[in-house]
């Protein structure tokens, strides 16, 4: 007769707990990355289409905004994975063969929290380190484009509206070396003026940019026609010309993190204004939510058989949002000073925490249990 200790048991259960913890994890992970980089994605194709942004940075866009979608993703994703685990365990009567191995409701939890653990180390890499050079790099790259003519960013085929509001530009043909086929400019003296405005509009068989021995850019355009004069009036000037040069007024937008999120963690600690100390509770804030999400998972999943695995799952999203919801609530008052900085988001914690003592003592522990 072969006997097997009960820490190889414990040991192997563990492994089988984690591994289906860790795939559930990645895939749930995977899916709401998808679905919401996606929905970013298509917001940064819309600037490229309309000469905001050039189409070359999106990808290093989106790289550069991945940390900030996985702050939050990474904890709810924990705990939908442990709903969704320990739910299929429970239907599958796995828990009840932990218990008769000798696994009871204590070691469970202590498993819990060892996985919690790593999520919370995975998650303070991204919320205190890699989220704020991200945002920083995405600040630095946005003024880049912010920098850059509409030449830079023009596309072939569209009408692109420089920010200013000042000019239509459109070209039916752009090819790599920078030369531009069929050119169209609507250029008005005054976007915010009443009334009539001055128009100049420029046709061109082709044009490219050049640069002077200064370093000046000028659009040089050739074989065309300009047009001047006030829509509705008569007295439009019109110029036939084979060459035309205007130079490109080059203004250098200086870098500003405008958003929190890209402040470095270090600088937020030395900081005493509320807007900052707000961003630096959010950011600790992710980290502690994981452990008392666990918690709170840990007894909302037990489900019975005829139930099935997602018999909880409803209930179970309806306090993980709220819990981020609130959180989200209590940073903005924090920042309008409406809660006073001791209380910082540490009572919303402690409500939850709250909430898992209590759903844990009335679904966990039967009388026989002994913690």
């Amino acid at each position: 007769m072969t006997f097997v200790a009960r820490g190889d048991i414990s040991i192997t259960l563990y492994k089988y707990f984690a591994k289906d913890v860790v795939f559930t994890l990645i895939a749930v992970v995977a899916v709401v990355l998808f679905i919401s980089l996606g929905w970013r994605f298509s917001g940064y194709l819309e600037q490229a289409a309309v000469g905001t942004i050039s189409s070359d940075v999106l990808l290093l866009l989106i790289g550069y905004r991945l940390p900030g979608f996985l702050e939050i993703i990474i904890p709810i994703s924990f705990f939908f994975s442990l709903m969704l685990v320990l739910g299929r365990m429970h239907v599958d009567n796995e828990i009840i063969v932990m218990k008769s191995c000798g696994i009871g409701p204590g070691q469970l939890v202590i498993n819990i929290m060892s996985l919690a653990f790593l999520a919370m180390l995975a998650t303070a890499l991204v919320s205190l380190w890699l989220k704020p050079e991200g945002e920083f790099r995405t600040e630095l790259l946005m003024a880049d484009q912010r920098n850059q003519t509409e030449f830079d960013t023009l596309a072939p085929g569209r009408f692109q509206n420089i920010r200013s509001g000042k000019r239509v530009t459109y070209t039916e043909t752009l090819h790599e070396s920078g030369l531009l086929e069929n050119i169209f400019m609507s250029t008005y003296e005054s976007a915010e003026a009443a009334g009539l405005q001055e128009v100049t509009t420029m046709i061109a068989e082709s044009g490219e940019s050049q640069l002077d021995e200064f370093g000046n850019r000028y659009l040089v355009l050739k074989n065309g026609i300009r047009y001047t004069g006030q829509a509705g009036r008569h007295g439009y000037q019109v110029v036939e010309y084979e060459v035309f040069g205007q130079i490109i007024p080059e203004e250098p937008v200086p870098v500003r993190i405008e958003r929190l999120s890209g402040i470095p963690t270090h600088k937020l600690f030395m900081a005493t204004e509320p807007k900052y100390l707000s961003e630096l509770h959010w950011r600790m804030s992710v980290i502690i939510m994981i452990p008392v999400l666990a918690l709170i998972a840990l007894p909302l999943s037990k489900v019975n058989p005829r139930q099935g695995r997602l018999g909880k799952l409803v209930p179970g999203m309806f306090l993980c949002f709220l819990y981020v919801g609130l959180l989200a609530a209590a940073k903005t008052g924090l920042q309008r000073e409406e809660i006073p900085l001791p209380f910082g988001l540490w009572w919303v914690h402690l409500i939850f925490l709250l909430v898992a003592v209590t759903i844990s003592k009335n679904f966990m522990m039967p009388s026989r249990w002994r913690w």
